[in-house]
Formats: structure tokens, sequence, C-alpha cells
């Protein structure tokens, strides 16, 4: 089905007034017209958008979601004469950005180095907090873009626009005291005889040590401070591999690998779905998405 404009702009107006004659004055167009334009756009849509009485017009249940559907859309269109004058000179505003210590310190950082650098006058807020807060934020519009970890089949991501970023893999490192055990394949429960590092919300740490009665050596609240720990030699930590690759490939750090295959987990950057981004929001998610980063030599992908 063609969208004519013109309809849904009638629609809107129509619906932000309650009377039709209101609607028409402000359309500048006849009353007829206006009736006549609501009756092809219900047609078109095959249902009834308003309930009309001597008192005036209201929005049935369905014209009210259609409203909420198209009410962005439109008052976006609406300002853009206004976003065009000063797309290429944006003196402020915000973008509110909600993601976890480790993301920005290893992912996220990079990119907002070239965003800032674009975009000076744009204020950056981070909501540093847990998955579920964010994606909180995000349906509530607290937030305007989140960067969280999740997996493809989590039900809390329903009603969000979902842009997957990269796939991130655990491993267990140590620091040259463990040197021996990088030169071999290890079980979990081998493992577990070690002073264990793990951070206490990773989500995939009950399943990978198979009980839920263990007690690591060292309980952390970030994937990062896991791997400061393991620097200074407290043990063994659970961390992702993809954040630490260089220091892997300096040899500060040893990876040590376990015959049990660990369970992947998905980097991704999630909007509302019933919201459009404003142009300061979507340049930073063009950034993202072509990988521009301000070092060349950035290595996580």
């Amino acid at each position: 089905m063609d969208v004519n404009y013109e309809l849904y702009k009638t629609f809107y107006i129509v619906a932000n007034c309650s009377t039709i004659t209101e609607a028409a004055q402000k359309l500048m167009i006849s009353q007829p017209a206006v009736t006549k334009a609501i009756k092809n756009l219900e047609l078109q849509l095959n249902g009834t958008l308003f309930i009309r009485s001597k008192s005036g017009i209201k929005l049935t249940e369905n014209g009210k979601k259609f409203y909420n559907y198209i009410r962005p859309a439109i008052e976006q269109i609406q300002d853009a004469p206004k976003l065009f004058n000063n797309i290429n000179k944006i003196e402020s505003g915000e973008i509110k950005i909600g993601t976890s210590n480790t993301i920005l310190k290893y992912f996220l950082m990079q990119y907002l180095k070239k965003y800032d650098k674009l975009f000076p006058g744009v204020n950056i807020l981070i909501e540093e907090s847990y998955t579920p807060e964010l994606i909180n934020m995000v349906k509530n519009g607290s937030l305007d873009i989140a960067i969280i970890y999740a997996n493809n089949d989590d039900p809390k991501l329903n009603g969000l626009k979902v842009l997957k970023l990269q796939e991130l893999n655990y491993c267990f490192i140590g620091n040259k005291k463990y040197k021996n055990l990088a030169n071999k394949i290890v079980s979990i429960n081998e493992l577990k005889k070690e002073n264990l590092i793990l951070n206490t919300i990773n989500p995939i740490q009950t399943s990978i040590l198979n009980d839920s009665k263990y007690i690591a050596h060292i309980n952390l609240a970030s994937h990062s401070l896991v791997y400061e720990f393991v620097k200074e030699g407290f043990g063994i930590g659970l961390v992702i591999k993809e954040f630490i690759k260089d220091k892997l490939d300096n040899k500060n750090l040893y990876e040590i690998k376990i015959s049990e295959k660990l369970q992947s987990l998905n980097l991704i950057l999630i909007i509302n779905k019933n919201s459009f981004p404003t142009y300061i929001t979507s340049q930073l998610i063009n950034i993202i998405k072509n990988k521009e980063v301000e070092n060349e030599n950035f290595n996580y992908y």
C-alpha cells in the first residue's frame, strides 16, 4: 500500500483537535476535505480511526495505537527544516548513553573520541548500570541508546531495535605465574582447584562452573576489575577475550584453554522501537556501525 503523507498529516492534525472544524482551520482546507481525507485513510487501513458525536471527535482504541505509531515520524518530518539548517553546525545538545564500565573502557571509548571531535558542543551523559536496568531506561526514554551484553533470545529485548555489534567470547587468563597451564588444555574441575577470580554478575558463570555453590577466591563487580586482579597475580580470571586481546598478544597475560566449550555472548546496541533517534544520536550510531575510531590499530575487530 502506497503511503500518502498528506492523509497521515491530516489524521495527525485531526487527532490533536477536538473538532473537524478546528482541524480544517489549522490545515487551511475545507471541513468536507478533512472529512473525505479521514474516510480515505480509514478505507486504506480497513478500520475506524475516530468516533464522531455531536460534541466532537475522539480516537478509537485502534486510532490511538495508530496515532502513537505515526506521531514520531510526523513530528520528525515537521522538524526537518530546522534540523537541515543546523545539521552542519550543531552547537549544543545532549546524548544519553547507557553501558557498563567494561564496555565503556574497552569498546565505546574509542568511538566517543571520534564523536567528541565531530560534535564538541554535544554533552555526553553516561549511565553505568546493570543490563536489565539499562533496557528499562531505553524503553522509558531515559536513555537515547544503550550498549549491553545480551543473548539473542532474551525476551527483555522485545520492543527495542537491536544492532548486533560483535560476538564476544570468554576465556580464562593468568599472569606469568600460570604460564605452565597455558601450555596444555585443562578441565573446569582442574581450574576450580586454583584461585579463581570471577565477575559476580557474569551471566554464564554458574553454567561454566556447573556448581551454583562454588565460591570463587575473589568476586568482583566488573570484567575490567577481574583483569586488574589477574595482572597482579591473585589468581586465574574469566574475562572477555576480545577486550584483552592485545595483552595476550604481548604475552603480558596467558590464555588458559579448557576442554569445555564456553558460551559466547553478543555485544549489542539498543534503541527504543517507538521513537526516532535525533541527528546527534544517529551520528554516534553511524560511527559505531562503520567502526570509525581514532586509533587505526584498534584491534577489537
